[in-house]
């Protein structure tokens, strides 16, 4: 895709970076950050795709340079712009339109009371990255969300995140759901009323779902309806097609020729024939497919989800509007078993908003043995969070990671206690026979100067 860019004052004195086509500004050095104010989206007969990639490439999110900065587009996008509606801050003729102008300084006004982080990048899975996000909800002015379904999702997500869309991740829902309820758990946000119930997914809980029609009999959804004909005569009931003779209607039973409907025949019902199995049942039987997960759930299966309004309290406007809500949701998320990707987003969050005089080591071991599976390890991992004091643990590829903060002056201390509890465990796993062992420990901790992406491949790779 061809691209062109431009710079002019709007008549507020706002510099509006004007772009046709996908203009990538992470890379173009001769574009800065402070060349520019606002970005305004020229139309150039772009489709809907299109137009997700632009957004995608100027993210007011995740973008270094764009960050927060407002976004317009022409006014002739508005048709093609569907549900990508929510992530842009208006429409305008041109880039000096009034309305945008004053759009652009309501925005600036409220940028000016918020404190933004002091971070280039933002990996997947990273609370980080949902702070932004209400930051960006605040800057807007959109303090209310609710969890109601947006168009393309697979959860009812709230409207806080309907900018997850201008992400480019595929698959966070679990993490924005568990962010949503920290909000609440910290008091930053608080329910206002009931909007409605649907069902979700037994499984995933996704709400993107499909009701098929399916045969009774073998669940196939390949099925024929026609109409039943009752023959007043001979009281015959059986499918049309069973009448069909010569482009007339015979009854099948008596071989009497039908003329007149409701004389000498009527259509009491519909009939249904499987193309499976030939199986003729007069109700289908319904199934749901999940859209997320592809698993197959009866209606009866479903579970019943109540969706809320929420508002961002005075509190949690204080604390997202400043950094306060980084500490609190990293101590929040900082405790018990997590996914191995999440335990990497937390050492990530750790090293970008931690006390200096704060470090994490990790303890990190093999288990082997004929016992080994994911039942057992999860089992086992239960056991070491009821007898050590440790913050954070989980598991990837047969290793156990164990995490624990302390102050930097404590270091060695906790390294040394590491190393007594490692061989603790060694003795008791010795003394269960428990078809396990442990094997190639490691205590890590971030180096001085080790830029954070390094100290994840540490910690990631295995022996």
């Amino acid at each position: 895709m061809s691209y062109s860019y431009q710079i002019k004052p709007n008549p507020k004195g706002r510099n509006i970076l004007i772009v046709r086509g996908l203009v990538p500004l992470d890379s173009i050095d001769a574009i800065k950050a402070e060349d520019f104010d606002a970005i305004y989206f020229e139309d150039y007969g772009q489709s809907h795709s299109e137009l997700a990639y632009q957004l995608q490439g100027m993210s007011s999110i995740h973008g270094i340079k764009t960050h927060l900065k407002p976004r317009f587009l022409a006014a002739t996008l508005k048709p093609r712009v569907q549900q990508l509606k929510p992530l842009v801050d208006g429409f305008a003729a041109t880039p000096s339109d009034e309305k945008m102008g004053e759009r652009i300084e309501e925005i600036y006004n409220r940028l000016a009371l918020i404190d933004l982080f002091d971070i280039s990048e933002v990996k997947t899975n990273n609370y980080v990255y949902f702070l932004k996000l209400c930051k960006h909800a605040i800057s807007r002015g959109q303090y209310t969300f609710t969890t109601s379904l947006e168009e393309a999702y697979a959860q009812g997500h709230t409207a806080l995140f309907v900018a997850k869309q201008d992400s480019m991740i595929s698959n966070m829902k679990a993490e924005f759901v568990r962010f949503n309820q920290t909000l609440r758990e910290l008091g930053y946000a608080e329910r206002k009323k009931f909007e409605e119930r649907i069902h979700v997914c037994p499984h995933c809980k996704g709400s993107h779902l499909y009701y098929m029609e399916s045969c009774p009999k073998c669940d196939s959804s390949l099925l024929k309806e026609e109409p039943v004909l009752h023959h007043f005569r001979c009281a015959n009931i059986s499918p049309e097609s069973s009448y069909a003779y010569d482009g007339e209607l015979r009854c099948p039973k008596c071989h009497q020729m039908l003329r007149h409907i409701g004389v000498d025949y009527d259509r009491p019902a519909n009939v249904y024939t499987c193309q499976e199995c030939n199986h003729t049942f007069l109700h289908t039987r319904m199934k749901v497919v999940c859209a997320s997960c592809k698993q197959v759930s009866r209606p009866s299966e479903l579970l019943a989800q109540d969706i809320y309004s929420y508002e961002f309290t005075t509190e949690g406007l204080q604390a997202l509007s400043s950094n306060d809500a980084l500490l609190a949701v990293s101590k929040d998320i900082w405790a018990g078993y997590s996914r191995f990707d999440s335990f990497l987003s937390q050492i990530r969050l750790f090293s970008y908003s931690h006390d200096k005089n704060e470090v994490v080591l990790i303890n990190r071991f093999k288990v082997e043995g004929t016992e080994v599976n994911r039942d057992n390890i999860m089992h086992f991992v239960g056991d070491l969070q009821k007898r050590y004091h440790y913050h954070n643990l989980s598991y990837n590829s047969h290793y156990v990671y164990m995490a624990a903060k302390v102050q930097s002056s404590r270091m060695e201390e906790l390294r040394k206690q590491m190393e007594e509890e490692h061989v603790e465990l060694l003795r008791i796993v010795e003394l269960r026979n428990a078809g396990i062992r442990l094997v190639d420990q490691d205590i890590l901790y971030q180096f001085d100067g080790e830029k954070i992406e390094d100290f994840i491949k540490r910690i990631s790779k295995n022996h």
